[in-house]
């Protein structure tokens, strides 16, 4: 068998010109051997069958054997599993029959990878503990194909990968630090591949920052082996990597390297990695970054598909082939007969596959334009349904700061009626001379300016409530005192009911920890929250005071307190209560058990997404026909 690098040496015009000279020999066949070997996918797969036409003329099969063997690895790098692994075994076969170790070792060097390729695990690992026995017995080292690489090492990084993809991760740590210790050399430098799987086996044991420790050699080792494209996976494995560890500034600049790095020799899944982990990130950053790369993933995932549909074809091809060249060699008086029937058979076999993968992918591509169509308007309505019933809250609480803010300036008024009057007697007594009533009238307007002060305030508060309510959230926390914030809202709902019925009266009740204090929340979201959960106690208990019944009093209640470090707020009503066959829906989107038109649906979907975005909870308990609880858990902090 000849060196692999002495083929490097030689032109191919040389190569050509011994073949030439030697057509029918043995050194024919090894020529076409090493020239196949040092040639493009197409040119490679036609002088290596040349010479295995030749080597099987003059029985030569040593030569037979090295011919198949390129077969194998020239398919190989083609990602074509089933002639790969067809050519490896005939190669094996014949190395075996002449107990040429080397041969032998580098056909299951092969067909470990090819069976991987097709996720036969069982297979792959039988070909890499037969070959690295082998190997390691005998201290082989590749040549023609593999060569100058001592395959002992190699064979147990493999064993390593095809465990990390069994998931099996303490097996492939023992074999893949076998590799390791045993100090694999190319071209001087320690390998990268098997640190690259080291890194790879602690990131999915959740052993960060191990794991980055061992990309960044890997990485080092790659670029000074001028590994490049290689370098790419690690980049990938390294966004990953991030990602776990909840660092997204890392996890995009690692992902972009990929992304911009990436080209038709690299891998399309370490591409698809990273583009899935740049949606995952700018899902919460960049809606329209996330959508172009979630396309772009789909686009990945849809090219796979194809070149996986592609292989299988050429695999189908294959196997038409062999059974023809076989049926050739049994029977030659008819061989043009059969291999035109064959030739037939596998042309519509091959168009009746193509039409079938073109009619399914023209109907895929369909079903996502309807899909994406359909999506966006559902995306449209919801946002006008969630602006109605922001909306329709806004109205409610309308009503009620309009009777709330009546109050103090009804204050403001009087008190400044009476100030009027008060000054005119300050006049007076002062006219004669009489300075103590002055000092005491002095007072009392002092006393009434400090009321109206106090009323001014309290407008101006409940006005300014009234506009964080009605104005879209910037999700911005700040410290609020929720005792007040919930006394607050009960007042206005009730207020901005009796607006709307003036017939209805309901007994309000409160119970308020005094230690809970003030805590980091989003006023204005919170507040919508517990005027929801307020309109439909109030709903409740009215629809109950319709019913029969002469000694019913509604209450509704909110009471607050902490409870491990947490605050619980207590929204209670004694109304109808919730029918318990549908209490597992109440916050779902557009779910609502009042009539058509009176409730949209919305309200408690909306409350509970916005108790989860503050890292809390919303409970219920209810029995029907006695009343409802409603429990929003805040974390203090």
């Amino acid at each position: 068998m000849l060196h692999g690098s002495y083929a490097q040496k030689i032109s191919t015009d040389s190569l050509k010109e011994v073949i030439e000279r030697h057509k029918e020999d043995r050194v024919a066949v090894n020529t076409l051997a090493v020239l196949a070997n040092s040639s493009a996918f197409v040119d490679a797969v036609n002088y290596a069958k040349q010479g295995l036409q030749l080597a099987q003329k003059i029985s030569y099969e040593k030569g037979e054997a090295d011919c198949n063997l390129v077969l194998s690895a020239s398919f190989a790098r083609t990602g074509s599993a089933m002639p790969c692994i067809q050519y490896a075994l005939n190669a094996l076969n014949i190395y075996g029959d002449l107990k040429d170790y080397i041969g032998i070792a580098s056909a299951h060097l092969l067909l470990q990878g090819a069976y991987r390729e097709v996720e036969d695990y069982t297979k792959a690992l039988i070909h890499e503990f037969k070959g690295h026995q082998l190997a390691e017995s005998r201290n082989i080292s590749g040549v023609f194909i593999f060569s100058g690489h001592r395959l002992a090492p190699l064979f147990l990084a493999e064993i390593g990968q095809t465990y990390v993809l069994k998931n099996e991760l303490d097996s492939a740590m023992i074999y893949v630090q076998k590799s390791i210790d045993q100090n694999e050399l190319f071209n001087g430098a320690t390998w990268y591949f098997p640190i690259y799987l080291l890194a790879t086996i602690h990131q999915m044991k959740d052993n960060y920052a191990s794991s980055l420790g061992y990309y960044r050699t890997a990485k080092v080792l790659a670029i000074m082996n001028r590994h490049l494209i290689d370098t790419i996976q690690i980049y990938s494995g390294m966004s990953t990597l991030f990602k776990k560890a909840g660092q997204p500034d890392s996890t995009l600049h690692y992902a972009q390297i990929v992304a911009g790095s990436w080209n038709p020799a690299s891998e399309i899944k370490n591409l698809l990695e990273a583009v899935s982990n740049l949606a995952d990130i700018y899902k919460t950053r960049n809606k329209d970054s996330a959508i172009k790369y979630i396309e772009l993933s789909h686009v990945l995932k849809d090219s796979m598909l194809s070149t996986k549909n592609d292989r299988e074809i050429q695999n189908i091809g294959f196997n038409a082939q062999l059974r023809q060249e076989k049926q050739s060699a049994e029977q030659a008086k008819y061989k043009s007969r059969t291999q035109l029937y064959a030739t037939i058979a596998g042309l519509l076999a091959l168009l009746l596959i193509t039409t079938i993968l073109w009619k399914n992918y023209k109907q895929q591509q369909k079903a996502k334009l309807k899909i994406e169509h359909a999506y966006g308007e559902l995306k449209a309505t919801q946002a006008q349904l969630v602006q109605s019933e922001k909306m329709a809250s806004l109205g409610e609480l309308t009503a009620g700061i309009a009777h709330e803010i009546q109050n103090p300036l009804n204050f403001v008024n009087n008190f400044s009626d009476v100030n009027a009057e008060l000054l005119d007697e300050l006049r007076s007594e002062l006219a004669v001379g009489n300075t103590q009533s002055a000092v005491e009238i002095a007072n009392n307007i002092k006393q009434n300016e400090e009321k109206i002060n106090h009323h001014g305030k309290r407008a101006d508060t409940i006005v300014k409530g009234m506009l964080q309510h009605s104005r879209t959230s910037g999700g911005q926390k700040e410290l609020t005192d929720i005792n007040a914030l919930c006394g607050e809202y009960l007042r206005l709902a009730y207020h901005g009911l009796r607006a709307k019925d003036k017939s209805f009266n309901v007994t309000l009740e409160t119970n308020f920890d005094s230690s809970i204090g003030s805590i980091n929340v989003v006023p204005q979201d919170i507040g919508r929250v517990l005027l929801n959960l307020y309109n439909n106690a109030f709903y409740a208990v009215i629809q109950k005071k319709k019913g029969p019944g002469e000694n019913y009093n509604p209450i509704v209640s909110v009471s607050t307190k902490k409870v491990n470090g947490k605050i619980e707020i207590c929204v209670k009503d004694n109304g109808t209560g919730i029918p318990q066959k549908v209490v597992d829906k109440i916050f779902q989107p557009f779910f609502t058990t009042k009539p058509a038109g009176q409730g949209t649906g919305l309200g408690l979907s909306l409350a509970y997404d916005i108790v989860k975005a503050h890292g809390g909870e919303i409970k219920v308990a209810t029995r029907e026909g006695e009343g409802s609880e409603f429990i929003i858990i805040l974390p203090t902090g």
